[in-house]
C-alpha cells in the first residue's frame, strides 16, 4: 500500500486560530499540543506521529472508538484511539485533510471489524 502523508484540515486550522485569538494564544497552544499524538504518516511499518515518534503495526495492543453525541443522540464527532503499548494514537478523520483515506488505510491494515 502507498504511504499517506497526513495534513491537518483547514477547519481544524481555523478553530486553532480562532481559539488562539480568543485566548491570547494559550488555547491554540493546548490544541496544537493535543495533535502531537495524531498521525503525520502511515506506511507499511506503522505510524509516524506528529511528534516524530514512530510506532509499529506489530505493537498495536488495543483500539477504541470514541463518539460524541448531542442531546438528541446524533453523532457530532468522533475519533479512533489506537494503543501501541503506552502510546495512544488519536485518529480524528474530520480534522484531517486525508481523513477518509486514513480510515480506508486503517481498514485495509487492521481489518474492517477493528475500525468500524
Amino acid at each position: 500500500m502507498q504511504p499517506i502523508d497526513v495534513e491537518l484540515g483547514p477547519n481544524f486550522k481555523f478553530v486553532l486560530v480562532l481559539v488562539g485569538v480568543c485566548t491570547c494564544g494559550v488555547g491554540a497552544l493546548v490544541l496544537w499540543l493535543t495533535t502531537r499524538n495524531w498521525p503525520r504518516r502511515l506506511d507499511d511499518q506503522g505510524i509516524t506521529l506528529r511528534s516524530g515518534k514512530q510506532v509499529a503495526w506489530a505493537d498495536l495492543s488495543a483500539q477504541q472508538r470514541v463518539t460524541a453525541v448531542d442531546s438528541l443522540g446524533r453523532r457530532v464527532s468522533g475519533r479512533l484511539d489506537l494503543m501501541f503499548g503506552k502510546t495512544k494514537v488519536a485518529i480524528v478523520p474530520q480534522s484531517l485533510v486525508q481523513g477518509p483515506q486514513v480510515m480506508a488505510y486503517l481498514e485495509a491494515v487492521l481489518g474492517d471489524a477493528r475500525t468500524g
